[in-house]
């Protein structure tokens, strides 16, 4: 039944996230790879997402999103990050942000197109940019510290681009885009009459006393910029599937025509929950203590790294840490499993274009689960 793909999108295969979730399954392994949390969305969501479902909002929201949730999201960039968008007009719910960037690149690619991404990257990137009609041109970063290579990156982006994809804070990389490398993503998309798919749903988890920029806070970037941000990581309920994109008016016309084809609406009661929500951590420390928690989750997770016959990359979001072992990376994962009971993700997987190139070795842990589930795996880790 394989040839019944597109043949596009069949050197894709199988995500590796279900690949290796499957062998922790099947050895009882403490799951470090895939990034979802092992505990319960805040209390406030949850009695909000209850709530909501007696409120009668059982029907379709418009497509476009409910407008609570539209004016909290409005709100929220306004008052985290100084920029003020229009709810009615900029802002548009989505399906989570996986949603929002599909919808963005179906919306803004004409077959052939080119999209710069920049690698290690998600791996919904390059299937997105396939199945859009789309072609990923790649830009890699290596270990430990994946500094955008600004030469590379100019030489990457011509005429032929319609598109350049971030992601800051960075899935898998734990790093953040500087404003120098922001300054130079508006120059280079206002140069080749290209835009900006600005996956930012880490925003809230970022360590030592940094703060999140949005690529959108560049004045040259802010036009052409779509940014992307969801309920998922920020409000650990990976399962609800509720983001958004934000952008001027004229780019969130395009992204709205092709979200109302590809799923219409996210889930109307959850979408007031999320609204809810926002509103709760904007009059409160929820961001803080957000913060606070996870630096903890990752220190346990970096001691007992330290430990082990790997180089580790000090993630500064996110909650992920990249590290590098001496051989092959895929193999390094499997006896993890196999002889220490815990999974993590193979690194060369985040690369397409040439997996035996910078991203060999690579491996990477996920530290969004609880404290003792993190000490447990650290007990495991060391032998005991």
């Amino acid at each position: 039944m394989s040839d019944v793909l597109r043949s596009s999108l069949r050197e894709f295969g199988t995500s590796i996230f279900s690949t290796v979730s499957e062998w922790a399954i099947e050895a009882n392994a403490i799951n470090l790879s895939q990034g979802f949390p092992d505990f319960e969305p805040p209390a406030e969501l949850v009695a909000a997402g209850q709530e909501a479902m007696h409120q009668g909002l059982h029907q379709y929201a418009p497509s476009v999103g409910d407008p609570v949730l539209r004016q909290a999201v409005a709100e929220h960039q306004l008052a985290r990050y100084g920029l003020a968008w229009d709810p009615v007009t900029d802002v548009t719910v989505t399906t989570g942000a996986s949603e929002a960037i599909t919808a963005s690149l179906l919306a803004l690619l004409e077959p052939g197109d080119e999209v710069v991404l920049i690698e290690p990257c998600y791996d919904l990137y390059p299937y997105a940019v396939v199945a859009a009609g789309g072609v990923p041109v790649y830009v890699p970063t290596e270990f430990p510290d994946f500094r955008l290579d600004l030469d590379r990156l100019a030489a990457a982006v011509t005429d032929r681009t319609r598109v350049i994809v971030v992601n800051t804070p960075t899935n898998p990389t734990g790093q953040l885009l500087s404003a120098g490398e922001i300054r130079t993503l508006g120059e280079l998309a206002a140069r080749h009459d290209a835009y900006l798919i600005s996956d930012e749903v880490y925003e809230h988890l970022v360590y030592d006393g940094v703060e999140h920029l949005p690529v959108a806070s560049d004045p040259v970037a802010r036009e052409r910029t779509i940014t992307v941000s969801s309920v998922s990581k920020t409000f650990s309920a990976t399962g609800w599937r509720i983001g958004w994109a934000v952008a001027p008016r004229s780019l969130s016309a395009a992204v709205r025509s092709a979200h109302q084809f590809v799923t219409f609406n996210a889930t109307t009661p959850l979408q007031r929950a999320t609204a809810v929500m926002l509103d709760v951590a904007a009059t409160g420390d929820y961001y803080r203590s957000l913060v606070e928690q996870y630096t903890e989750r990752r220190d346990i997770l970096l001691a007992a790294l330290a430990e082990l016959d790997l180089e580790i990359g000090r993630p500064r979001g996110t909650y992920f840490v990249m590290t590098r072992c001496a051989g092959d990376d895929t193999a390094y994962v499997k006896d993890l499993i196999a002889s220490r009971g815990v999974a993590a993700i193979p690194g060369s997987a985040f690369y397409y274009d040439g997996r035996t190139g910078p991203g060999r070795g690579l491996v990477r842990f996920a530290f969004c689960k609880q404290v003792d589930t993190l000490r447990t795996a650290a007990r495991r880790l060391h032998g005991a």
